[in-house]
């Protein structure tokens, strides 16, 4: 198997970013209209990237950044992922995911008007972080914790693992262009 490079990965994650960065511009503009709206996005914005990774990976096998760089995950045996391998890839980040639009919640539900309307949106993020419970405030050292774990165990095996590819038994390969029989002919 031709495993997939840092690089690759590195930037197919950076084409995710922006395919799901106007939804996230979306959400910043409901959000500065209405704390109603703010409150009623806070679960299908947690979704948002947990549905569309497991959806992609589950269906295709791939992200629209792993299809623009030209690799896929599959299982170690080189057959293709199924929902199962989906759901264990990213279930770190459902669980935090989870953790954090519990957080974002509990938020929004104290902070008062004055605090979300009268700000602008940077002091509007400083105000509702302030207000996020003290019980959940070791989830953001957790992600960042994992975050770094999965790029330092991915950067120190030979076939470029992160540990959401051990969970769900998984490798990111290169994908093997082919040369349509037109091409061939010329």
């Amino acid at each position: 198997m031709n495993y997939a490079t840092f690089w690759q990965r590195f930037a197919a994650m950076w084409i995710d970013v922006f395919v799901l960065l106007p939804l996230a511009f979306v959400q910043l503009w409901l959000e500065s209209i209405s704390k109603i709206a703010a409150i009623l996005l806070i679960i299908p914005m947690a979704a948002s990237y947990c549905a569309y990774t497991i959806y992609f990976h589950g269906r295709y096998g791939q992200t629209i950044g792993k299809f623009a760089m030209g690799i896929r995950v599959v299982c170690t045996t080189g057959e293709r992922i199924g929902w199962r391998e989906a759901w264990l890839r990213s279930s770190v980040d459902v669980i935090f995911a989870i953790f954090g639009a519990i957080s974002l919640f509990a938020a929004l539900a104290a902070i008062a008007d004055t605090d979300y309307y009268a700000v602008d949106w940077i002091q509007r993020t400083k105000n509702i972080s302030v207000l996020e419970p003290t019980w959940l405030g070791w989830t953001s050292t957790a992600n960042q914790i994992w975050a770094w774990s999965e790029l330092i165990v991915m950067l120190f095996n030979k076939r470029r693992r992160a540990l959401h590819d051990f969970i769900a038994g998984t490798v990111v390969t290169a994908v093997k262009k082919t040369i349509d029989a037109a091409t061939q002919s010329a």
